[in-house]
């Protein structure tokens, strides 16, 4: 009973704020994007609205920061120690190294490029290119940045010169290393996310320190730093090194190998003995549970097995890991589906195909989002937003509100609920006016109010 009462508490608070129920919160997920190529899991979740942003780091620095955009400033959580420190939003300056002074960005030059555009993450974007005015023989260093006018403007910590982009950033690099978002969810405002815990404490900021925090990597491997290498590398739980300190990333193993980043930033697969089985030497790679490795050369990507025999060659331009027995992939032409043996599922001239379950695609063109099937044959009508609704059905949005459809892109509920929740076992939470909660069945029909005590 505890839990329905707390989720009931978790559910209002997103929506007491009636004077927000027409503004949208975006929750945008990033990745490192190294040489071109987008790693698979994310290592910052931003939640942006045009008031506040909260960004949640998920790489070295586990950190909350939450910007308030009307009071201009920043507080950083710590949530391990449950204090915060607050500073001025912007600090106004950029440090590029650390042993380079800072740079004022107003010493900042952005130059907005016209004629280039390209789709991130569902949204158009256009070119931005910051110089910075720092000499090197190779010239100035330049940040390049595509952004979006359709969500709101962010900027926060490092990354306060990107109050000069007009619009939200989804893709931040410089010598072709950076971050770039991968999904954009919208969903309606929760105020909780944008509030400093009651029992937090107010501290001083701390000069900045690097501090590295091993990595439980798998059963009795974890991750370990070398000052000296700066670099870091794989060891027991008692300390004995697996393998030398020279590795940038290590990720978490999978069914017993772990891809790797050297200091090259080329990647490769570790055993549990630390041998690289595959060599570092590729642009990219990436695996899950039960599927292939994904892998890029030459900026062209395919599949190979653990002991690197190539099972579909790299014959496109961008592609993700494979999900149960489908994988999407990008060709010069557009983006489709494959299966496992690299046959076409569903031909490869869509913009962007965000998901795909039982022969069916959700692709979006100009920013709106339908339903295909393996015919390229256009299944719904054109909603501002689709993802997984859970048990063959889709989740959609059409003017600020929430509906399921099936894999055929009927409407097997109404479009009418200010909160959605995924079917699961059946039923699905809603709510029509974000107060009064209750669970309907596949064909819409209440069940049953949710209990509250």
């Amino acid at each position: 009973m505890k839990s329905k009462h707390f989720q009931t508490l978790i559910l209002l608070l997103i929506f007491v704020n009636i004077s927000n129920a027409q503004e949208k919160m975006y929750k945008i997920q990033f990745a490192l994007h190294m040489g071109g190529v987008a790693e698979a899991e994310s290592v910052a979740d931003l939640y942006s609205t045009r008031d506040f942003l909260r960004v949640e780091n998920k790489f070295m620095d586990k950190t909350v920061q939450i910007s308030d955009f009307n009071k201009h400033k920043a507080y950083t959580l710590d949530y391990d120690n449950e204090n915060y420190y607050e500073e001025e939003l912007l600090s106004g300056k950029l440090t590029v190294t650390d042993t380079e002074d800072p740079i004022s960005t107003a010493d900042l030059q952005v130059e907005f490029i016209t004629g280039e555009s390209k789709s991130i993450a569902g949204y158009n974007c256009n070119k931005a290119i910051i110089t910075l005015p720092i000499e090197t023989e190779e010239g100035n260093p330049i940040i390049e940045v595509w952004y979006t006018k359709a969500l709101p403007k962010m900027y926060w910590g490092e990354y306060g010169y990107l109050e000069k982009i007009p619009g939200a950033a989804l893709s931040i690099s410089a010598y072709e290393m950076g971050i770039q978002a991968f999904k954009v969810t919208a969903s309606e405002i929760n105020p909780s996310l944008f509030e400093i815990p009651a029992d937090f404490e107010l501290i001083e900021k701390a000069e900045e320190q690097f501090t590295f925090e091993p990595t439980q990597l798998d059963e009795n491997r974890v991750s370990y730093f070398d000052e000296n290498t700066g670099y870091i590398g794989i060891s027991d739980e008692d300390g004995n090194q697996v393998t030398p300190a020279k590795y940038s990333i290590i990720h978490e193993y999978i069914a017993g190998y772990a891809v790797a980043v050297d200091s090259n930033n080329s990647y490769g697969l570790l055993n549990l003995e630390g041998k690289e089985v595959i060599p570092c030497q590729y642009e990219h790679l990436a695996r899950t549970e039960d599927g292939p490795l994904l892998f890029s050369k030459n900026d062209q990507y395919g599949f190979m097995d653990t002991n690197a025999h190539i099972i579909i060659p790299a014959l496109y331009s961008y592609a993700r890991e494979f999900d149960n027995e489908h994988a999407i992939v990008t060709t010069k032409t557009g983006s489709g589906v494959i299966d496992r043996t690299g046959k076409i599922i569903i031909p490869t001239k869509f913009e962007l195909i965000h998901e795909f379950q039982n022969g069916t695609a959700v692709i979006s063109e100009e920013e709106l989002y339908y339903l295909v099937d393996h015919q390229e044959k256009k299944l719904s009508a054109a909603f501002e937003f689709i993802t997984n609704g859970g048990e063959n059905l889709w989740l959609c949005m059409q003017t600020e509100k929430y509906g399921f459809i099936d894999l055929k892109g009927k409407p097997v509920t109404p479009i009418k609920y200010q909160y959605a929740a995924p079917f699961d076992s059946g039923l699905s939470l809603v709510s029509e006016n974000g107060e009064d909660f209750f669970y309907i069945d596949h064909k819409g029909k209440f069940v049953q109010k949710m209990e509250t005590e």
